[in-house]
């Protein structure tokens, strides 16, 4: 494993796209200074983890993962799923419901907040702020529940959209 690992850190250098930490999409983001020393020195399992992306830009986070803005120098991590209360698709409820999700804020290494994010179903996402120029909106939670399966904490996927003030 460790092999194919490293021949994906080799071609992604090669090729200039940032392909390791994303969530299989490809993004044009190449490696800072201090993931090119991190790789360097064989610490892969940090950065697979991490999901590159820009301001502006909408991404999907898997929980526990992290999403690293490097022109900001922010990390935000999908640490928490509070509540997920929505209403089953194969189920007839009198309210929506909604679901909770809790984002570690990383500024230079150290984690300066954890923001709450509320979606409701059917209503339009609000921006919550964090470190005074920021905001975070969230756009999407999957998979959708059904009521025969219940969702496993590592199989939730968020859609998450960070802009500057």
């Amino acid at each position: 494993m460790k092999s194919v690992v490293s021949a994906a850190v080799i071609l992604t250098f090669l090729s200039g796209v940032n392909c390791l930490p994303s969530y299989g999409i490809l993004s044009n983001i190449k490696p800072s200074s201090i993931e090119v020393k991190s790789i360097a020195q064989g610490n892969h399992q940090q950065l697979m983890a991490r999901v590159g992306t820009t301001l502006n830009t909408p991404f999907y986070l898997r929980y526990g993962r992290t999403a690293y803005l490097p022109t900001e120098n922010i990390e935000i991590k999908f640490s928490k799923v509070i509540d997920d209360s929505r209403c089953p698709s194969d189920v007839t409820c009198i309210w929506q419901g909604e679901v909770i999700i809790g984002l570690d804020i990383i500024k230079n290494g150290k984690q300066v907040s954890t923001l709450t994010l509320t979606l409701i179903p059917g209503d339009e996402p609000l921006p919550i702020q964090f470190l005074n120029k920021y905001s975070v909106r969230l756009i999407e939670v999957s998979p959708y529940p059904n009521s025969k399966k219940t969702i496993a904490l590592q199989d939730y996927i968020v859609k998450i959209v960070v802009n500057r003030n």
